[in-house]
């Protein structure tokens, strides 16, 4: 079930004891997000603390003080994903201590929670969160052990390993629900540029070498596609290969157009996507943003609530190098970003409700050094605390290779990898893509990249041909392995950080690079269907192609 509102829920905040020590460990005291429920279901996390006592919850704040604070230590998530609030078919599971020793237990029974909390024995903790009361499709039962060490929680088998449990001497308990075994996140890049006030080159390419008498945004893909019978099939110097791939299923579009992202917003979530990253751009010579079309019309469209969304930062020479960000203009770039977008109630947010700003290119902003990209972030910081009363999450391309500290940002991501593309071999991008995952931060982001083909920019907006490029060998069959690996990888993560189980795919829409996840004339959801299946996305009922 997919949350599409923002209620107020108190009851899930805990109280944890520790020793004499009382606290109270609460997400909003940290993210500012008082009394949000997530739209996703969020991972039950395990502590141990010197002794071997496992500590249970969802809360990440929660979690980071017993570490700071308590000696204990976060383990990498197997547990599941349960809900922060209670839904159609679910039950709470609660959460008690032990008066004068340590040990705490979750149970789902309510006469048990009574009757452990009238002996005097335990102390009654709180809800920790919801599972569905029953087993359904995607769901996996969670058990609680009992033992002379306690008390230990697992999946079944094959998501768990309860017989090891048995093995040492723990009997079952019982169910405490169903929960997801595993939730990916899973969103795509958005560039948000198909429209009469972007793409100045593609339009003008398409005045001179295609003779048009109209501004055509999707001059190259329209000619290379075929798809449009009033215009001659050019596909330059590869005649006979086969792009009817670059044309939409929804066709040729407007992105400017309200219609046209919400069809993109109906075809994503549909799939299972949880998110669209726009690329956002900052005029300096205007002191406004720039190519916003599709990302304003996002924010106008009915069905919005369907998908988060985020922003990529991107601050380069490109569009005749007035994208970047100069020193004077951080305050007034961080107040369009915090006020306009970071405020919006759907805007993407990590596990533990921070805001998520992705940092595309740091090179525009100001000179492009650490201290001046760091002066940026810490612009926007300051303003999100202001404004929002929250911190933010910041994390920048992989390929920058910044040192993360120097720069203010908390971690990383990857996207199309730099080396990859250039390499010219998809094949060689699927087999080294778990390398680039185990070369990321502690807190990171994995990426599948759909393609890299940029022919239909040949010649309008790549003059040499020898300066084109593709990725020949790439197939379906890889891009399923290249999903399968993002999923296997997070399974088997010893990561532990807010975004472990998000994934950013290159891209939605990406089509004058050969970049995209969008549904497609030749090929409907292929793509799409793929991501759902490697990546156990549950949510939509499948992908609508047409909408």
């Amino acid at each position: 079930m997919r949350m599409t509102g923002r209620l107020a829920v108190a009851a899930s905040m805990v109280l944890l004891v520790v020793g004499a020590q009382l606290y109270w460990p609460r997400a909003e005291a940290t993210t500012g997000m008082a009394a949000e429920v997530r739209r996703d279901p969020l991972p039950l996390l395990q502590l141990e603390n010197g002794a071997g006592t496992p500590l249970w919850t969802l809360s990440r704040a929660e979690a980071d003080a017993a570490v700071a604070r308590h000696g204990f230590r976060l383990l990498p998530n197997r547990l599941g994903y349960l809900r922060d609030a209670a839904f159609s078919g679910s039950q709470p599971v609660y959460r008690l201590t032990r008066v004068g020793a340590e040990g705490w237990l979750l149970t789902a029974s309510t006469s048990e929670r009574d009757a452990l909390a009238a002996s005097g024995r335990f102390r009654y903790e709180g809800v920790v969160g919801h599972a569905a009361a029953r087993p359904a499709a995607g769901l996996a039962l969670l058990s609680r052990f009992s033992g002379p060490a306690g008390w230990r929680v697992s999946l079944e088998a094959p998501h768990g390993n309860p017989d090891e449990l048995l093995a040492k001497g723990f009997k079952r308990d019982g169910p405490l629900g169903y929960v997801h075994p595993q939730w990916n996140r899973v969103g795509a890049l958005y560039f948000g540029t198909w429209n009469a006030g972007s793409n100045a080159r593609t339009i003008h390419g398409g005045y001179d070498f295609y003779k048009r008498t109209y501004p055509d945004w999707w001059a190259g893909v329209r000619d290379y596609s075929g798809g449009d019978p009033s215009v001659p099939v050019y596909r330059g110097q590869w005649p006979d290969d086969d792009f009817s791939d670059r044309e939409p299923a929804i066709g040729f579009y407007d992105d400017a157009q309200v219609s046209t992202v919400e069809k993109h917003i109906t075809q994503a979530s549909s799939a299972g996507l949880d998110y669209f990253t726009f690329y956002w751009y900052w005029n300096q010579a205007e002191r406004t943003e720039r190519h916003a079309a599709g990302l304003r019309s996002f924010l106008r469209a009915g069905n919005r609530d369907a998908l988060d969304f985020g922003l990529s930062v991107c601050a380069h020479s490109w569009d005749g190098g007035i994208l970047k960000i100069p020193t004077d203009q951080y305050g007034l770039v961080a107040g369009v970003l915090v006020d306009d977008y970071l405020a919006q109630p759907n805007y993407l947010r990590a596990n533990d409700g921070r805001p998520i700003l992705w940092l595309c290119d740091t090179r525009g902003m100001g000179a492009g050094t650490a201290a001046d990209v760091k002066a940026f972030v810490d612009t926007v910081r300051v303003r999100a605390r202001a404004t929002l009363g929250t911190e933010l999450l910041v994390l920048a391309h992989q390929d920058l290779g910044l040192v993360l500290g120097n720069v203010g940002a908390d971690g990383n991501y990857c996207a199309a990898p730099y080396a990859a593309v250039q390499a010219g071999s998809y094949a060689a991008y699927v087999q080294g893509q778990r390398a680039t995952f185990q070369r990321g931060a502690a807190t990171y982001v994995r990426c599948v990249m759909s393609d890299f083909d940029e022919r239909p920019r040949y010649p309008i907006l790549v003059p040499n041909v020898a300066d084109v490029t593709w990725m020949p060998d790439q197939t379906f069959d890889l891009f399923t392995q290249a999903a399968r690996n993002a999923a296997v990888d997070i399974a088997q993560s010893s990561r532990t950080s807010v975004v472990d189980n998000l994934v950013l795919v290159y891209a939605w829409n990406e089509w004058h690079e050969g970049g995209y996840v969008e549904p497609n004339a030749r090929d409907g959801c292929r793509y799409l269907d793929i991501l759902r299946q490697e990546l156990m996305l549950s949510g939509g009922s499948g992908c609508v192609a047409r909408p």
